[in-house]
């Protein structure tokens, strides 16, 4: 599907940062996962859950203290997909879809990526909020070891 074909966008609210993906990348919307935790591993690691029969890893799009922040009773990951890539993203509130078209794309002036961990593709403004729209294709590619 080419760029100009992708039309929503699913947004990521966040205490700090506000994030969002294409809608056609995104696969699911799991309420309550179980994620098993993996020692010594970077700190914006969640750990990993299994999705239909595969161990998938799952990455906080906040840092731990901002996710568990009054949201400790349930867990939402949003599964995301480029290529045969899998990659699980632990919010810390509740997503929602917008329209490309009601949303102002922002021009930004330093050049300042999201994150470290999450490649950024654009930035965006709706209503009062800004959010970077995240490239699924290069933040997974960017976390994919070749031999």
């Amino acid at each position: 599907m080419s760029e100009s074909e992708i039309t929503e966008i699913l947004c990521f609210p966040g205490s700090r940062k506000n994030y969002a993906v294409d809608f056609s990348c995104v696969v699911e919307i799991s309420y309550d996962f179980k994620i098993s935790k993996i020692p010594c591993m970077p700190p914006d690691f969640e750990g990993v859950c299994s999705y239909k029969g595969a161990m998938i890893p799952v990455i906080r799009i906040e840092e731990a203290q901002e996710t568990d922040e009054g949201n400790q009773s349930r867990v939402i990951v949003v599964i995301v997909k480029h290529r045969k890539y899998f990659l699980g993203i632990r919010l810390s509130r509740e997503p929602y879809i917008i329209s490309y078209t009601d949303a102002e794309k922002i021009t930004n002036p330093l050049g300042v990526a999201a994150s470290e961990r999450w490649k950024e593709k654009g930035l965006y403004r709706f209503r009062d909020k800004l959010f970077s729209v995240i490239d699924v294709e290069k933040t997974l590619e960017g976390m994919v070891f070749y031999p």
